[in-house]
C-alpha cells in the first residue's frame, strides 16, 4: 500500500497511526489529508497531549503502521466563532 491509501484507510475507520518523521516517531490522531500550494501532500491531525492540529508533510514520512486503537475526532472551536 502507499502512504495515501494507508493514512486514507486511518481517516476512514478512525484509528491511530504510527510514523516516523524525519527521525521522531509520531503517533497521531489523522482528520484530513490536503494538497499545499506548492503542490505536496500533508496530512493534518492530532498527536497525543496535543489539542492543536498539527501538519506533517507527506515528504518525511516513513514506516507507516495502523494501530488498533479508536478515537473519537475532536472538532476545535475558535472562541471568535462563538
Amino acid at each position: 500500500m502507499i502512504k495515501t491509501e494507508i493514512l486514507t484507510k486511518a481517516i476512514t475507520e478512525q484509528v491511530q497511526v504510527r510514523f516516523y518523521y524525519g527521525l521522531n516517531e509520531v503517533v497521531m490522531d489523522p482528520y484530513f489529508i490536503l494538497f499545499e500550494e506548492d503542490g505536496t501532500k500533508a496530512i493534518y491531525g492530532m498527536t497525543a497531549g496535543n489539542c492543536a492540529l498539527r501538519r506533517f508533510s507527506f515528504k518525511k514520512i516513513a514506516n507507516i503502521r495502523l494501530l488498533p486503537l479508536h478515537f473519537e475526532p475532536i472538532v476545535p472551536v475558535s472562541p471568535s466563532f462563538n
